[in-house]
């Protein structure tokens, strides 16, 4: 997420500075200060302006980075560049609540060494710890990394879908991905097309709104059924919606425990547990969300659909 550089510079930058007083300040080269303030600026962490032929740099009002500044200035004998670098930010992102080892190296795709090498450091210096049962978790007064990292992350997400569009909602989100909703069509390859327009890839043509829908991925090339099903959920958890994806559920062969991984990544498992207990019953026990079985039976009729 960041570099101990990137992460020092941030740390180091108090009020308006020229780019050659900022590099003095790090004990770097010009040319090294003035790459890492590019991409830096890119992030949309630092905001530059020229005066005359200097140019003059300062913090973006970023709220990651009003977090980090308090993190940093509530401890500051803590040496957070270096806690922060590789991938110690990946991980205390996973750290809202007590996770094992094996968790967070399976959520923040990392190897679980990783995981172990990386929160070393901050158990040592009593900001991280073990639980009873073996899982980290954040000490009283640190819970602000693991808000730092997600809204560092945030920031991110909103500064990828800013370089699209100006309109938009992002609606779910993890680490890496994203799922948003918008007015504009994107073309972008890491931007897949999801929602209501995608099950007619299923021969479910469903009316869509003038809305698009789009999970930024730079991991997942294809959009699955399973997916699908769960960006629905995401988007709308309502009774149409429900039924739709039980219409997917009926027609299309799904995986079963790929749905359900899916299903807990996104948050939505208790409603993909109610949809399988309704198929797997013919609507004998259903929710008020769901419909009547003869009222589904007919909707799948519509769509030519074997329940």
């Amino acid at each position: 997420m960041l570099t101990e550089g990137e992460v020092r510079a941030l740390t180091a930058l108090h009020g308006e500075q020229t780019v050659s007083d900022f590099a003095t300040n790090l004990d770097r080269s010009l040319s090294y200060t003035s790459e890492l303030v590019e991409r830096l600026e890119t992030a949309g962490l630092v905001e530059t302006r020229r005066q005359g032929k200097t140019k003059r740099i300062r913090l973006s009002d970023a709220k990651a980075l009003e977090l980090l500044t308090n993190l940093t200035q509530q401890y500051s004998h803590i040496d957070w560049p270096e806690l922060l670098s590789g991938a110690a930010l990946r991980v205390c992102y996973y750290l809202d609540t007590p996770r094992t080892a094996t968790e967070l190296a399976r959520r923040a795709d990392v190897h679980r060494s990783t995981v172990h090498r990386t929160l070393a450091p901050l158990q040592h210096r009593g900001i991280v710890y073990q639980t009873d049962d073996g899982a980290y978790a954040l000490n009283d007064g640190f819970e602000q990394l693991s808000v730092f990292a997600r809204e560092l992350a945030h920031h991110v997400h909103r500064q990828t879908v800013e370089a699209q569009t100006d309109t938009y909602t992002i609606l779910w989100e993890s680490l890496d991905e994203f799922l948003v909703q918008t007015p504009t069509e994107i073309t972008d390859e890491h931007f897949i097309p999801t929602g209501p327009d995608q099950f007619q890839r299923y021969g479910l043509p469903l009316l869509a709104r003038d809305r698009r829908y789009y999970l930024y991925s730079e991991a997942t090339s294809e959009l699955s059924p399973e997916m699908l099903c769960c960006h629905m959920l995401v988007i709308d958890s309502g009774p149409r919606t429900q039924s739709y994806c039980l219409l997917l559920l009926s027609h299309v062969d799904i995986d079963r425990g790929e749905l359900l991984a899916q299903a807990t990544k996104y948050g939505v498992d208790d409603v993909v547990d109610d949809l399988y207990t309704y198929l797997d019953t013919s609507g004998a026990q259903r929710t008020s969300r769901l419909p009547e079985w003869e009222d589904f039976q007919e909707l799948a009729d519509e769509y030519e659909v074997t329940p």
